[in-house]
């Protein structure tokens, strides 16, 4: 009696215990796959957000007659409303492909990302809306896109942006609010004055000039043969004078560049100029009172220059000033200079104060010198050495540039079942 009844004992307790590490294997199989459940919504919600910031970064290649673009921007074709799927693409533990709505000139989007961990997937679907750019300038008048790189000691007296770092050896002044790159904000340098430092991201529009301008321009007015003689820009040294031309100064009509020579001053009364160059050197380029000029610089290739090659050059004791930019009387009136193409600027300007707007969306501007600039500026890049001293002017008159149609969300909801076609299906 004794073996049987030990027997049953035995078996009871292994039941028992059976049943204790059963419940604690579908505990941990519980925690595992919850883990995994909340990983994959994480990855699929980081992949909605990256595919709006590469619309937005991209939106201006969208057409009806290119619906589609690719993560790098490139172009693709839609198949039944619909753009393909991205490859997978690791996100912490966890991965993520997308899916996003073709163009179709509503001005609205959708985005269904798919998050996996593991053996779970979870799939959301983000509902994006265009809304209007502001202004170029309206945040910030002196813009870096990609970066902005400082070396000297500038004293900068408003507020800048730039899509990447703000980086360097040197110890400026930064008197105004920062913006630096998504990411960026833990590098980025104090901002003085009681400015604030932010994130975000902005696209430079591309400089668009007047259809005609290359037929109708006042470049006429650069040279003394001008048909409208009374009409010609007056160049005169730096008393008063009357100036010599010559086949260079202040008009090199072969080459299409302005160059205005030490103590000389070109006085510019026009409206729409179209060049290859700028180049003031120890001279004095003076955009006269009521006359809003505007300087289209044109690409390097359509000048016959390489790519990089420097086409805005104020060197030495020159300086870009206006008799239109008189703030006692109010006026505020400044020339601008529009960079068409991938070109250098050299702004080494070493004494006065230099009134104009500048807007270079593909090229860097180098500051130097010691001069003070004021006014609004954007460029590719900025890199700046030396002491020189940046200021704005609310009343300066912004460029008729507004920032490219940005997206932003209007809905988030969590998709049921299996990804199905269409890729929105049960959201």
């Amino acid at each position: 009696m004794a073996l049987p009844t030990a027997l049953f004992a035995m078996i009871a307790s292994m039941a028992l215990a059976s049943v204790a590490v059963l419940s604690s294997v579908d505990v941990q199989q519980g925690t595992a796959r919850d883990h995994d459940s909340k990983e994959a919504i994480a990855a699929a919600d980081a992949g909605a957000s990256i595919a709006l910031l590469r619309l937005n970064r991209f939106q201006g290649n969208l057409s009806a007659t290119a619906p589609c673009v690719g993560p790098a921007g490139e172009a693709q074709a839609a198949s039944a409303g619909w753009c393909p799927e991205t490859t997978s693409e690791s996100v912490g533990g966890a991965s993520f492909t997308y899916r996003v709505s073709a163009y179709d000139g509503t001005g609205i989007y959708s985005v269904v990302a798919t998050g996996t961990s593991d053996t779970v997937s979870r799939r959301v679907e983000v509902g994006l809306v265009s809304y209007s750019g502001k202004n170029v300038f309206a945040d910030e008048k002196l813009i870096g896109r990609d970066d902005i790189d400082v070396v000297g000691t500038p004293d900068i007296r408003t507020d800048i942006g730039t899509n990447g770092s703000i980086e360097g050896k040197g110890t400026p002044t930064l008197c105004g609010n920062i913006r630096v790159g998504i990411g960026r904000g833990e590098g980025a340098p104090a901002a003085d004055c009681d400015g604030e430092i932010s994130e975000g991201e902005k696209n430079l529009p591309e400089v668009t000039p007047p259809e005609d301008i290359a037929t109708n321009n006042s470049n006429c007015r650069l040279a003394v043969t001008c048909v409208l003689a009374t009409d010609v820009d007056t160049y005169a040294t730096s008393n008063g004078k009357k100036e010599k031309r010559t086949s260079t100064n202040p008009w090199d009509a072969t080459h299409r560049t302005i160059n205005v020579a030490q103590n000389a001053k070109l006085s510019m009364g026009g409206r729409d100029y179209f060049v290859c160059g700028i180049s003031v050197n120890n001279g004095e380029l003076i955009m006269l009172a009521g006359a809003e000029v505007r300087i289209f610089v044109d690409t390097p290739e359509n000048c016959g220059l390489s790519p990089g090659a420097t086409q805005v050059e104020i060197t030495g004791n020159a300086n870009i000033v206006s008799t239109g930019y008189n703030p006692s009387q109010g006026t505020f009136e400044v020339p601008g200079i529009y960079v068409l193409g991938e070109s250098t600027i050299k702004l080494e300007g070493n004494s006065g104060t230099n009134e104009l707007m500048l807007y270079a969306p593909h090229s860097p501007i180098e500051f130097g010198g010691s001069a003070t600039w004021k006014g609004m500026m954007a460029g590719s890049s900025i890199t700046m050495h030396g002491t020189p001293r940046i200021e704005s002017d609310p009343n300066i008159k912004e460029p008729d540039i507004t920032l490219a149609t940005l997206l932003q969300r209007t809905r988030y909801v969590e998709c049921t079942g299996v990804a199905v076609s269409p890729p929105d299906a049960s959201c």
